[in-house]
């Protein structure tokens, strides 16, 4: 099938390079020319694990281009992927609009019919309320003539060509069933996956829904964590394999213990970051508002993550008993196997020092090169962790990049300052006993 994708970004790229794996003819539609030209010669323009080897393995399904004319209506499906920046209080719905308008006005003199799809995470009822509209009447057709449909992504980043590869679900939020039957044939090589056909405003109740619920999980792990901390001897760790123990939490089948990875995001951490997590929990709780609703989770949830950032950083200042000129953060993606810095709890750490008058140093694997963007000359780079920690007499620990776990004790020992201290944010070093190493704090403890 012909498929087309507006903006080719972080979610479209993945999209349309994973669909053209699966024999799907893919446009891939931005007004980027820099980008489209890497694309063109096999390169991603985003670093994502798998992603550069599939797309030099399917470039003669894709054709790369800034100029939408040919592609849409040679297209029987296209996606919109573009970009719903946070503006402080909603998302913007802007490029989300303009793609509709283009979309509209390309394929008004088409007979074929055309599914519109809305990739981008956008609040319940853009769909329906926003693009739809905008789409029938720029085109002058009816909804006989297209079909609309949500289809969410659940893309992990550093494992995004894997989610999209091997979906756990693939959720169709349809108009009509002529809509239906042509999504299902493109995801026809999925057929592991669960498929959960509802309607476009369910579809994206569903995405934010998802998201919500992680990121509620994190900062519950948090404020457990904060109260474990006033009470000698108590590890929030401990606390938590406690619970989630529970049968109905962790079955025992054929007699083996089943433990979710949702597990995983009851950890005591410096709390959620990234693209998704806070742009959505924000949207979410703006549109509750906007309609009215009386719900106090979302923001309070919103408040805990933000709080946690100053908490981890006090935490460190309280532990230190000396004058603290200095901190290193080891991580500045937002998470392991990306280069992506949005709302990183690294980067927000490395602010709040700054705006305390405390020098810092970072070190990343990957993302130093997007840190460097961010903040220029106001910080020091290192391209080994190990040169990044010497001067600091607070090293926080941020991102999980197994590279850090590596490193043993004495190592470290050996490079830092005698009066330094490590606060170790997102238990990382867990299975190292903190009383045979005094210079690891763990943040829960």
């Amino acid at each position: 099938m012909k498929i087309s994708i507006f903006g080719i970004g972080y979610v479209g790229l993945v999209s349309g390079v994973c669909l053209a794996n699966t024999g799907n003819h893919v446009y891939c539609i931005d007004k980027n020319e820099e980008k489209i030209k890497k694309i063109k010669k096999g390169i991603s323009p985003i670093y994502e694990p798998g992603l550069d080897e599939l797309l030099k393995r399917n470039l003669n399904n894709i054709t790369p281009t800034t100029n939408p004319i040919a592609a849409i209506k040679d297209s029987q499906v296209i996606i919109i992927a573009v970009g719903t920046p946070f503006d402080g209080k909603h998302i913007d719905l802007s490029y989300v609009k303009q793609a509709a308008k283009e979309i509209g006005e390309l394929i008004k003199e088409t007979d074929e019919y055309k599914v519109i799809v809305v990739k981008s995470t956008v609040v319940p009822e853009t769909t329906m309320k926003v693009v739809r509209p905008i789409v029938l009447k720029k085109s002058g057709k009816s909804d006989d003539e297209i079909g609309f449909a949500m289809n969410p992504e659940f893309l992990r980043e550093g494992h995004a060509v894997e989610d999209f590869s091997q979906p756990d679900r693939i959720v169709l939020g349809v108009t009509s069933k002529k809509a239906e039957k042509i999504l299902k044939e493109i995801y026809n090589g999925y057929s592991d996956a669960t498929m959960i056909i509802t309607n476009p405003t369910t579809a994206e109740m569903i995405k934010y829904t998802a998201n919500s619920f992680l990121a509620l999980l994190i900062s519950y792990a948090n404020e457990i964590a904060r109260i474990c901390e006033k009470l000698p001897g108590v590890d929030s760790e401990e606390v938590f394999n406690g619970v989630i123990l529970d049968k109905r939490f962790s079955p025992v089948i054929n007699g083996t213990r089943i433990t979710p990875q949702l597990s995983a995001y009851l950890r005591a951490g410096i709390g959620f970051g990234g693209s998704c997590f806070p742009k959505d929990v924000k949207a979410l709780h703006a549109f509750s508002e906007d309609n009215k609703v009386a719900g106090y989770l979302l923001k309070s949830l919103l408040q805990i993550n933000k709080t946690q950032l100053e908490h981890v950083f006090s935490f460190g200042i309280n532990n230190h008993n000396g004058k603290i000129e200095k901190i290193a953060i080891l991580g500045t993606a937002f998470k392991p196997n990306t280069d992506d810095i949005r709302e990183a709890p690294g980067i927000k750490l490395a602010q709040i020092a700054l705006n305390k008058g405390i020098k810092v140093c970072v070190h990343d694997y990957i993302a130093l090169q997007n840190t460097k963007d961010h903040f220029g000359s106001k910080i020091e780079y290192f391209d080994n962790p190990l040169d990044a920690i010497k001067k600091a007499n607070i090293i926080f620990v941020t991102t999980i990049w197994p590279q850090y776990h590596s490193i043993n004790d004495e190592e470290f020992e050996r490079c830092m300052r005698k009066d330094a201290i490590m606060i170790d944010t997102r238990s990382h070093f867990k299975d190292r006993k903190a009383r045979k190493w005094r210079y690891r704090i763990g943040v829960g403890k």
